[in-house]
C-alpha cells in the first residue's frame, strides 16, 4: 500500500471509531442494549488506529532526518 492509501485507510478508521463512541453514547443515554460495548470498542478502535498512525509518523520523521543528516555531511 502507498502513503495516500495508508492515510485513507486511518482516516476512515478515525471517523468509524468516532461514531461508534458517538452512537454508543446515545445509546447509553437512551438505555438501549449494547451502548457500553459501543463505546469500548469504538475507544479500543481509536487507540488502536492512533497507535499504528504514531509508529508510523515516528518512522518517517526519523527517515526524514537520516536524509537531511545525509545531505548535511
Amino acid at each position: 500500500m502507498n502513503e495516500k492509501q495508508i492515510n485513507s485507510l486511518i482516516g476512515i478508521i478515525y471517523n468509524l471509531s468516532a461514531i461508534m463512541v458517538l452512537i454508543g453514547a446515545f445509546f447509553k443515554l437512551q438505555h438501549y442494549p449494547h451502548g457500553l460495548s459501543l463505546l469500548i470498542t469504538g475507544f479500543i478502535l481509536g487507540t488502536v488506529a492512533s497507535t499504528f498512525d504514531n509508529t508510523r509518523l515516528k518512522r518517517k520523521v526519523k527517515r526524514l532526518e537520516e536524509q537531511i543528516k545525509l545531505k548535511d555531511d
